[in-house]
């Protein structure tokens, strides 16, 4: 069994990741004072002419011997003199080393990277590059970057200095605290990158920037001139082409490709960020708008990410899948930043409730139009009112609205949810999720306005009426709409390039005669609720047959298309910076947008969770083991005082916690450092743990807590460290469950006997506590998915588990092969292959009575998930003579 995994991703146009360690410093770079410029003009002056200068005045010239000692000399007493004259001679050698650590700085400045290390010079090497990278910063000495921005655009540089001058230098000692800043009214409209945190290894720079969304490398210079001086959200400004940080955005030209322009708020939001659960630690936002894909995560459209994410999740239990693909992975980070999982379960909740009190007591439902959710309310909106509520909600406004008051949180069961035409089509001005229920129409319902951004919402409304929880009756037909998305539910999703045939089947199926839903409880007519979501214009006949089919009234039928229609009872409308308004509705709100580029994203996510291995083949066939930067073998691991643990619960164990709430933030930078031990500098931890932006003083409180709760050594150095180029690390005495997993299973595949090898996977598996970072908070870790992280562990954990499955059957222990089978179920609970091999041991052990049990176990675990044919055909062929239920 094998899983593509490569831990040295790089652009293609990239140097090797060791190369980039060697030339890339990621700290910020601040506007120097003029103080500052004149310290480093007459720092290097005094240092390197005046310093000889002195030392001659004084009367100390080079001790340049002119003569060849005798053995005399060396047998005589030293004096005064000869002390004096060490000490001129150690002066003048420190002088001469200084000014070779400057002369290979200016070159090396000039270049556009760093100089090689001056062997003994250390502290002076340090110096002479913040004295030269103050001069390179006032402009007296020249370096690439500079060259390639002055008036003579017309000179192009070679492709190697070119790379060169996009790598970010160590140039100022002291980086200022600067607040973080909101968004720059100057962006809304345009082409907006924001540069990326670096992923092993890899940089965001301006050259490649260039080339993927410019097509030419060369075009670097478009983007320096269109940023330059504009204030960044860390508060720096782009001052040189090579030193960019990640988390600033760019004004890009307008041809450039694969980017969506800055929508304007419809209004200023009073409400804090959804789906993240820092506001208090939480500096003000960088501009969320402007990452490489959607505005629409960026704006809050959590129950549209809640939705695709639980799709996702459905798809990993049955399996381990293989790696997305880079993009997929980032649009599965955004997903989990922005995904509101909390409201989802409370709209859920609520609509169950509804469902359950409405059948239980015979009553009519009532007639929903709207709702609005937030992370506390569940509203309904009427019409017409209805002022008695049912058990479990209060109607307000003469019956208007209804607000859910119960406090039963159970989920939908398949098949009853009352509202499934219910969609969100963005947030309102305070942060609020607004839906409309599509088939409260009667009708069509248009998206006029700019016709990409009307069939980015299309896209958004079918693939939320394909994946949210509470739409599970719904069968999603589309037209127009991007290639694949069907495979988000095969059963439930078809596309179409004849949009007049599909309403005639859906009008047969439906029948233009049939029962409207007025009054119907949550028993519905047919048990589905049919949308036809359409990018393509209506033709006079699709809008004659569709008002037949609905006639004005609530039907188990809706239609979203794009563009105004006449026949349309509902019309939305969509402007250029994404805002959509319902006149007749009264709603406003920043619409949820989806380009094809994002669900490609999220077709991707859900292929790869749904490819299944084949299960071990042999050694060769066996899932590679990265090198953990720290090894860290069975004795280091239980001797360990302090351990930071993701497999499974995030915990870091050996140190006393917080109490004042921040110990799940302060874990996750112990996780990030715990997993980066290379060294990481604050701002790219910033921009990895506070993906909504934080500000300068927020992120460094928060690393100093982290410092305190995590202690310090025998010698009394803090455990969290930080180097001299401002990078942070964790001491080698913290361990990671990780590194430790890794390293016991990596010694498994050279062990000489089987009997070792069981040893060892034993003691791996030993340390999983269950599903990598599990029960992480909405919007934490999105980090470790967007590199891959979650995935490689969840992979190697189950590899592991079918290995010891493997070797513990054919030394003829059933129940420890069942035991480390379960071990890798709490990682991937419906993995029918795991749970073949519990079959298999079952029967070994208690024959057909072992069978049945582990059968209806199975069975429980999958719930409504189909099982597997070669399961099937294992159960008849170890149970010939018994019927089990295998439904």
């Amino acid at each position: 069994m094998g899983y593509p995994m490569d831990d040295n991703t790089t652009h293609d146009n990239a140097p090797d990741a060791s190369r980039f360690e060697r030339l890339v410093d990621d700290r910020p770079v601040h506007e120097p004072s003029p103080r500052e410029k004149a310290f480093s003009a007459v720092g290097l002056f005094a240092l390197v002419i005046g310093l000889p200068v002195v030392l001659l005045a004084l009367g100390a010239p080079p001790p340049i011997p002119t003569s060849v000692p005798s053995l005399g000399d060396f047998a005589r007493q030293l004096g005064v003199e000869d002390l004096i004259a060490v000490l001129v001679a150690v002066v003048w050698l420190v002088w001469l080393l200084f000014l070779v650590c400057v002369v290979m700085e200016i070159v090396a400045a000039r270049r556009g990277g760093l100089a090689s290390r001056v062997p003994g010079a250390g502290p002076l090497q340090h110096l002479a590059r913040i004295l030269v990278g103050g001069l390179l910063v006032t402009g007296l000495v020249a370096g690439p970057a500079q060259a390639a921005t002055a008036a003579d655009a017309g000179a192009q540089p070679t492709v190697a200095a070119s790379v060169m001058a996009e790598q970010q230098l160590d140039l100022v000692e002291d980086v200022p605290e600067v607040p973080s800043v909101s968004t720059d009214d100057s962006m809304v409209g345009k082409k907006v990158y924001t540069v990326q945190a670096p992923v092993n290894g890899y940089h965001d720079n301006l050259w490649d920037i260039a080339e993927r969304h410019l097509g030419d490398g060369f075009r670097y210079k478009e983007i320096y001139e269109l940023n330059k001086d504009r204030l960044q959200p860390d508060g720096g400004r782009l001052e040189l082409a090579r030193l960019i940080q990640p988390g600033w955005d760019f004004i890009m030209p307008e041809d450039a490709s694969g980017l969506e322009r800055v929508a304007a708020p419809s209004a200023p939001s009073t409400a804090p960020p959804t789906g993240d659960a820092r506001g208090t630690d939480q500096g003000s936002a960088t501009v969320a708008d402007t990452a490489e894909t959607s505005t629409a995560w960026w704006t809050g459209a959590g129950l549209l990410a809640a939705g695709v994410l639980g799709v996702v999740a459905v798809a990993r239990r049955s399996g381990i899948g293989r790696r997305p693909d880079d993009d997929a992975l980032d649009t599965e980070a955004l997903l989990r930043v922005a995904a509101s999982q909390a409201r989802a379960e409370l709209l859920e909740a609520a609509l169950a409730q509804l469902a359950r009190v409405a059948e239980g007591q015979g009553s009519a439902l009532p007639p929903v139009y709207s709702a609005t959710v937030d992370d506390e309310h569940v509203d309904l909106h009427l019409a017409p009112a209805t002022p008695e509520a049912l058990p479990g909600w209060e109607a307000h406004d003469g019956g208007e609205r209804w607000r859910y008051v119960a406090e039963d949180r159970r989920e939908l069961e398949s098949g009853t949810s009352p509202y499934p035409a219910l969609v969100s089509l963005g947030l309102d001005d305070l942060g609020r999720d607004i839906l409309i229920d599509l088939e409260a129409a009667g009708g069509i319902v248009s998206v006029g306005g700019d016709d990409a951004l009307a069939a980015q919402v299309t896209n958004a409304i079918a693939v939320q009426a394909a994946t949210s929880p509470w739409s599970g009756s719904m069968v999603v037909v589309g037209a127009g709409l991007p290639d694949g998305l069907q495979s988000l539910d095969d059963e439930r999703v078809t596309l179409t390039d004849d949009l007049a045939a599909v309403v005639d089947e859906v009008a047969h199926v439906v029948g233009s005669e049939g029962e409207p839903l007025v009054g119907r409880t949550s028993r519905r007519p047919l048990g589905s609720s049919y949308l036809i979501a359409s990018s393509y214009p209506l033709s006079e006949d699709v809008a004659a047959t569709m008002g037949r089919l609905t006639g004005g009234e609530r039907r188990a039928v809706s239609m979203v298309t794009v563009g105004d229609h006449p026949a349309a009872r509902w019309r939305l409308s969509i402007d250029e910076n994404g805002t959509l308004s319902a006149p007749q509705l009264g709603i406003t709100v920043s619409a949820h947008r989806l380009s094809e580029r994002e669900v490609t994203g999220v077709l991707e996510l859900v292929a790869a969770a749904r490819e299944t291995d084949g299960g071990p083949g042999g050694d060769d066939d066996r899932l590679p083991v990265s090198e953990p930067a720290r090894r860290v073998d069975a004795a280091a691991w239980a001797a360990a005082q302090q351990r930071v643990m993701v497999l499974g619960a995030v915990e870091v164990a050996g140190a006393e916690g917080p109490t004042d709430g921040r110990s799940e933030l302060l874990a996750e930078i112990l996780s990030y450092l715990a997993l980066h031990p290379g060294g990481v500098h604050p701002t790219v931890l910033a921009g990895a743990v506070w993906p909504r932006g934080v500000s300068a003083d927020v992120r460094d409180a928060n690393i100093e807590r982290a410092r305190r709760w995590l202690g310090t050594d025998a010698q009394g150095a803090p455990m969290l460290g930080e180097d001299a180029e401002g990078r942070l690390s964790l001491a080698p005495e913290v361990v990671l469950d990780w590194d430790a997993f890794r390293t016991l299973v990596r010694d498994t595949r050279r062990a000489s006997t089987m009997r070792d090898e069981i040893g060892g996977l034993k003691r791996a598996l030993h340390i999983v506590r269950g599903m990598p970072l599990r029960h992480a908070g909405p919007g934490t870790y999105a980090w470790a998915h967007r590199e891959g992280t979650v995935h490689e562990m969840t992979a190697l954990i189950v590899d592991s588990a079918e290995r010891l499955v493997e070797l513990l059957g054919d030394d003829g222990d059933p129940d420890g092969a069942v035991a480390a089978a379960e071990i890798g179920l709490r990682i991937a609970p419906t993995h029918q292959g795991l749970w073949r091999d519990v079959i298999r041991q079952r029967h070994a052990r208690d024959g057909a009575a072992g069978v049945a049990a582990a059968v209806t176990a199975l069975r429980r675990a999958l719930g409504t998930e189909p099982m597997e044919a070669p399961t099937e055909e294992l159960i008849a062929e170890l149970s010939p003579d018994q019927h089990l239920d295998l439904a």
